[in-house]
């Protein structure tokens, strides 16, 4: 570099030893520095964007689209990277508007980067821009005749199909491209395409074909090796423990150390996976005077936190200081309330399994109120297995079909045990009755959080058409107006015969 102010490489090789020294403010310092003295040099800022992305050096990122000019319009080819980057940073941080931007961005650098139109087919089909799709898929058939890249766009086009109620034609697609030969070394690609097959052959009335699908789909899942970390047995272990601690003793322990605001206003929305969430979280939405939370853990993410600094021992709770209570309670709403205006509505946060965290709710916000989303647990169970989940050790155990029914069985388990043992204040409400009884069941709901009843709940699908992306299985569903066909799903599979003796007891329980 001494000798050669402008030798690029040198500069990478330095940045790449600063960063095996853990020295990320040289590292930063030295490629920020070349492109403020130097000319624009694809290679540099290609280099510092992958490597502040891939380390999460945010900050820095932001700073290098800004000193790369990716806000102004001069698209030519070496900017094709770091609008693509950009992209991913946006989508990640779920501006999914800036990110489909970018990548149309990244497309005018270059029409034949195929990496930008991957993201951006995926982002539009999850995010339901269907007239998007449809003109982009159209527009990459004119430039691309690479066999792996006519191969997704024949995807996507299946997926638009399928979409569009299309079922046959989708899946006549896919059988004369051959696309299970052509995806078959594409992990995403090719469990997307079973998802597909699945939905398709189901649609179709081939039932034993569709459940074959699914089976190989979720098989294929459960052997790729960055799920090979995850064990469903961790989440069974962690309720058994729950069982133990959050019993009535130790709450009146806590509680009667401890001082509380009246949180009545605060709503968590709780069940089972599939049981009907998103539904309800985008009927409630549609409230003037509720907020609904995206799905994230907001509580959860305190509750590791506090647990982590108490060498996760869960008898730590019972000598919970007011100091920890408060702070866990300020930094909670710190995160969800934007806005003044939020102040005065009431505040639901979503997360279905969050049922399992009942306990430490109860402790933190003891006056808040819950709503348990319930379902017939058998077409819980189909609904489960046939999702497409992000893996996790929870959702690991919907990859088979037995651990499903017993991950199932434990969190009711657990949930009829914090009945037993918290003073829950908690309103029932079944998908199957909201389907059947929409006006009645809602009304009855909204009467539970104080409300008055508003017409436009009716109109739900609206408010889901405009929400940018829906983050769960269920993102091409709510979109829609209510619909029956997904109820007693269950009975159109031979092996469900068995998960309806095994959950006999909440069968029962539920009255179904």
């Amino acid at each position: 570099i001494d000798i050669e102010k402008d030798e690029y490489e040198a500069y990478i090789n330095l940045s790449n030893i600063y960063i095996l020294q853990n020295k990320k403010d040289k590292c930063i310092k030295l490629l920020i520095n070349y492109l403020l003295k130097n000319n624009f040099n694809e290679n540099i800022a290609n280099h510092a964007a992958k490597l502040f992305y891939n380390y999460k050096f945010y900050d820095s990122l932001l700073s290098l689209f800004k000193i790369t000019k990716l806000d102004t319009p001069n698209y030519f080819k070496e900017k094709r990277l770091l609008y693509f980057i950009q992209g991913n940073f946006f989508e990640k941080n779920e501006d999914f508007k800036k990110a489909k931007s970018s990548y149309l961005k990244s497309i005018n650098c270059d029409k034949y980067f195929f990496n930008s139109y991957k993201k951006l087919l995926n982002l539009l089909e999850s995010t339901n821009d269907l007239k998007k799709l449809r003109t982009l898929i159209d527009d990459a058939f004119k430039i691309f005749e690479n066999k792996y890249q006519i191969g997704i766009l024949n995807l996507y086009k299946s997926l638009l199909l399928n979409r569009e109620k299309k079922f046959k034609d989708s899946q006549n697609i896919i059988s004369i491209t051959n696309l299970n030969i052509k995806l078959k070394n594409d992990k995403f690609f090719y469990s997307k395409l079973l998802d597909l097959e699945s939905k398709n052959l189901e649609k179709l009335k081939n039932y034993n074909e569709a459940y074959k699908k699914v089976e190989e789909r979720n098989n294929f899942i459960f052997n790729l090796d960055e799920n090979k970390k995850y064990s469903g047995n961790k989440i069974l272990e962690t309720m058994q423990k729950y069982k133990k601690f959050y019993t009535k003793k130790n709450i009146a322990k806590i509680v009667k150390n401890l001082e509380y605001q009246n949180d009545e206003s605060l709503v968590f929305l709780v069940g089972f996976p599939r049981s009907g969430t998103t539904l309800l979280d985008t009927i409630l939405r549609t409230h003037s005077k509720i907020k609904v939370l995206e799905e994230k853990p907001y509580l959860i993410d305190l509750r590791h936190n506090y647990f982590n600094n108490k060498n996760n021992d869960l008898l730590e709770l019972i000598n919970i200081t007011q100091k920890e209570r408060d702070y866990i309670r300020n930094e909670y709403f710190k995160k969800i309330i934007e806005s003044s205006e939020d102040k005065k509505k009431i505040i639901i946060d979503k997360l279905p399994l969050s049922m399992i965290e009942l306990g430490f709710i109860k402790c933190i916000f003891p006056k808040s109120k819950i709503i348990l989303a319930m379902r017939h647990p058998c077409d819980v169970i189909i609904s489960c297995f046939f999702s497409s989940f992000k893996i996790n050790d929870a959702m690991v155990n919907f990859l088979k079909w037995e651990d499903a029914l017993t991950f199932y069985d434990r969190v009711l388990d657990l949930f009829e045990f914090y009945e037993d043992q918290l003073d829950l204040n908690y309103f029932t409400i079944k998908y199957e009755n909201v389907v059947n009884d929409f006006s009645l069941q809602i009304k009855n709901l909204i009467n539970f959080l104080g409300l008055e009843y508003e017409n436009k709940l009716e109109e739900f699908y609206i408010t889901a058409k405009k929400r940018t992306k829906i983050s769960t299985p269920s993102y091409s569903q709510v979109i829609n107006p209510l619909y029956s066909s997904s109820i007693n799903r269950w009975k159109n599979y031979n092996n469900s015969e068995n998960s309806e003796k095994y959950l006999e007891k909440w069968i029962n329980k539920f009255d179904y």
